[in-house]
């Protein structure tokens, strides 16, 4: 059966964030994301990535605790409990996790999504260069 993609993960972050920036602080670690393309005044922020832009790195300071794992055949879906909510990680099923294991996360910063929370809005990123702008990817 066609299993449909998980949700993405939603992180939230306050401040604001200044033209140019690559990374904000999440729960007090530094996440780098794709090159800020406005001036975003102070706010409730979100981070959006979807689980298969998670992996686990012992190294990084954004950290949980396994919630729970759901495994899909060949990689499992594993729920970690950070300070900030639920983050889903999608990993090879061969990763051995348990219950309560402490794991470091590491996001990948390509495919980062920064969200206004009131709004709801997208902040323009690198990510949104080419797609709306027709112009070629440089680099």
């Amino acid at each position: 059966p066609f299993e449909s993609p998980p949700p993405m993960n939603f992180l939230g972050f306050g401040g604001g964030l200044s033209k140019g920036a690559r990374e904000i602080v999440v729960q007090g670690a530094k996440v780098a994301v794709p090159e800020v393309r406005e001036d975003i005044a102070p706010a409730e922020m979100a981070l959006g990535i979807r689980p298969e832009h998670v992996r686990f790195d012992d190294a990084s300071k954004l950290r949980g605790a396994i919630y729970g794992t759901e495994y899909l055949g060949t990689t499992q879906i594993v729920a970690v409990e950070t300070s900030g909510g639920i983050i889903k990680a999608r990993v090879p099923a061969e990763i051995r996790l348990n219950a309560g294991d402490h794991v470091g996360l590491a996001l990948s910063s390509a495919r980062l999504s920064l969200f206004e929370k009131g709004s709801g809005r997208a902040v323009r990123t690198a990510i949104h260069d080419g797609a709306s702008q027709g112009t070629a990817h440089h680099g």
